[in-house]
């Protein structure tokens, strides 16, 4: 099948070019927060609950440029939390629920985690709940009630702010939750310094958006139509090749030699093959020695002239192999010993004291 591999080329480009366009509008996130004002956060559906135990003089609180400043945006804008989340020697389990939102497996939650350390191990633990709006985290600094732990992040040293991406898998059906983030310490009086977050971002899993759909779908019909300009052709070929060989089958001569157009069949016999004179293998046979090598010209004129004049005989097998008639046409035969002739003469010694 023959293809206009430039009206192809022509369709690729139209349709490389709408990908580009439409690949350029992706979907709205389904959470973007720079921490600009955290005292907005929970008219906004964030829920921030504090389990340290026993408690501590701070919670969430905004950004410190002083500390730190943030990832992007105002030099506070960010979120943060510290040791002083529980008292001196105890736990702290100070958490951060992002507002409720639909989950499908492909989600990502993308976001900015920097831990100071400084000597002192930071920890931030980030889970998942599928419960609806569900903020349950149990009562107790261990307890983490409906949710489920994604990712795990720790440093006794500063790490710098760094871009974090945890994705939603396993999710049988689609379901709605929460994120949330969990900053740990086991002891105060040992462990826990400063901790940021910052732009934190949901994206929803990709969903070819109309356009695109109908762009695809567009360019297949575009290429079948390329297709379907050459097969024509080709199918018109084959069948006229088949209604030729039917009606040359059903015009066969008597002589069982089918026709075809274009094409001539000439039956003639192959002509009888006469072995030259000088065919075959001689050899001469050294009466002391026992040995075989290459006659002479007057040793092959001897054992010529014993031959036509018939004082040897020709020997050769009685029953030769038959043809083998092959299964899809053709005929072969074995060939060995049985089939082969042969002629020999002897030649006494030269007495003693003569030439041989």
């Amino acid at each position: 099948m023959r293809i206009d591999m430039d009206l192809i080329k022509r369709w690729a480009g139209l349709l490389a070019v709408a990908a580009g366009f439409t690949a350029s509008t992706s979907a709205a996130p389904l959470l973007s927060e720079g921490f600009n004002n955290i005292a907005a956060l929970p008219a906004n559906g964030w829920v921030m609950v504090n389990n340290s135990s026993p408690p501590g003089s701070t919670a969430w609180f905004q950004g410190l440029p002083a500390v730190f400043p943030a990832a992007a945006g105002p030099a506070d804008s960010y979120i943060a939390a510290n040791l002083n989340n529980a008292a001196f020697g105890g736990a702290v389990s100070n958490w951060l629920l992002t507002p409720e939102l639909a989950l499908s497996n492909g989600e990502s939650l993308n976001f900015d985690l920097r831990l100071l350390g400084e000597g002192f191990l930071d920890t931030v633990e980030v889970y998942l709940s599928t419960a609806g709006a569900s903020a349950n985290v149990g009562a107790s600094p261990t307890s983490t009630g409906d949710f489920a732990l994604l990712g795990t992040f720790s440093s006794s040293a500063d790490t710098g702010w760094v871009g974090h991406s945890l994705s939603v898998g396993g999710l049988t059906s689609p379901a709605s939750g929460r994120f949330a983030f969990r900053y740990v310490v086991n002891d105060t009086s040992l462990n826990g310094d400063f901790v940021g977050i910052d732009t934190v971002v949901v994206n929803a899993t990709a969903i070819p958006e109309p356009g695109t759909i109908a762009l695809t779908l567009l360019g297949f019909c575009a290429m079948s139509g390329v297709l379907r300009l050459r097969r024509p052709r080709r199918w018109l070929a084959l069948s006229s090749l088949s209604v030729a060989t039917v009606a040359a089958a059903q015009t066969a001569p008597d002589n069982g030699l089918m026709t075809f157009p274009h094409v001539t069949v000439v039956a003639q016999p192959v002509p009888p093959q006469t072995a030259a004179q000088d065919a075959g293998f001689k050899a001469y046979k050294d009466p002391v020695t026992g040995q075989l090598t290459s006659p002479t010209p007057a040793q092959v004129a001897e054992l010529e002239a014993a031959i036509s004049t018939g004082r040897i005989a020709t020997k050769s097998r009685a029953t030769p192999h038959k043809p083998i008639y092959l299964p899809r046409g053709g005929v072969g035969m074995v060939l060995d010993e049985s089939t082969i002739q042969y002629a020999t003469t002897r030649k006494e010694s030269a007495a003693q004291g003569e030439q041989k």
